[in-house]
């Protein structure tokens, strides 16, 4: 597979086997980064947002909850699907690229973990910036503070080999803790293997096999209860229409 829309199908594809084990286990963590892009771009009542790579569309529902009109794209089907149970949001299967909506069409444009997905994760970034008309904010895993799911799942199933977006000078740049917690190994173990890059290993070596490389990984991170907490980052680039440069 070579070109994006393929190459996305097949990741949406991926993170579609277990949507709702993911929805349920992996997704609230991101709360925390949610919460906070709302608070920076003042969603409220009127204000039209856009997320990008929205997965189960958690954030959607929490800017309609704000009072926004919410649209969401994601190229999984199963995801999408969950999606639309769960809010009144409006949800478009459509891979990262270029968008069908005109210039300056949405007040906010949110990226959470998704720009990578993109085969082009600029193109990706300028679209975003093309049919926003005030703020972008794309959020990613901090590149230069640890996070414990990073950490687990290089031992697991290696680099990710994700690009990441080559991002203008931001207006604000806000590091958020996203803690994750489980309560015991069955709970934690069925986290990690819904994560859809897990599932390419899954496919060569067994659930079995990647379940044992999991709980050896995880051990540093297992309280004296049984419990395992792990400590992750996010960066959150904020970009306003108007104040930062590099935004026209």
């Amino acid at each position: 597979m070579t070109d994006q829309k393929s190459a996305q199908e097949q990741e949406g594809e991926l993170w579609g086997r277990k949507a709702a084990q993911r929805a349920a286990l992996g997704a609230p963590m991101s709360m925390p980064a949610w919460k906070t892009a709302l608070e920076r771009t003042g969603v409220t009542h009127g204000t039209n947002v856009l997320d990008l790579a929205c997965g189960s569309g958690e954030f959607c529902a929490a800017a309609t909850e704000a009072g926004a009109t919410a649209t969401g794209i994601d190229i999984s089907p199963a995801m999408i699907a969950l999606a639309r149970q769960a809010s009144t949001a409006t949800f478009v299967e459509l891979a990262l690229g270029p968008l069908p909506w005109q210039d300056n069409t949405f007040d906010v444009v949110t990226a959470f973990n998704a720009l990578f997905f993109a085969k082009d994760p600029d193109e990706a970034f300028e679209e975003a910036q093309r049919v926003s008309k005030d703020y972008v904010v794309v959020c990613e895993w901090h590149p230069e503070q640890a996070s414990d799911l990073l950490v687990v799942g290089r031992a697991v199933r290696g680099d990710s080999g994700r690009t990441r977006a080559k991002l203008p000078e931001a207006l604000e740049k806000i590091t958020i803790d996203i803690p994750q917690h489980h309560p015991d190994e069955a709970t934690m173990l069925r986290s990690f293997l819904s994560v859809g890059s897990y599932q390419r290993v899954i496919e060569r070596e067994g659930e079995e096999k990647v379940a044992q490389k999991i709980r050896a990984a995880t051990v540093p991170y297992r309280t004296e209860d049984g419990a395992y907490r792990f400590s992750n980052k996010y960066l959150m680039s904020v970009f306003r229409k108007g104040q930062a440069a590099s935004i026209s």
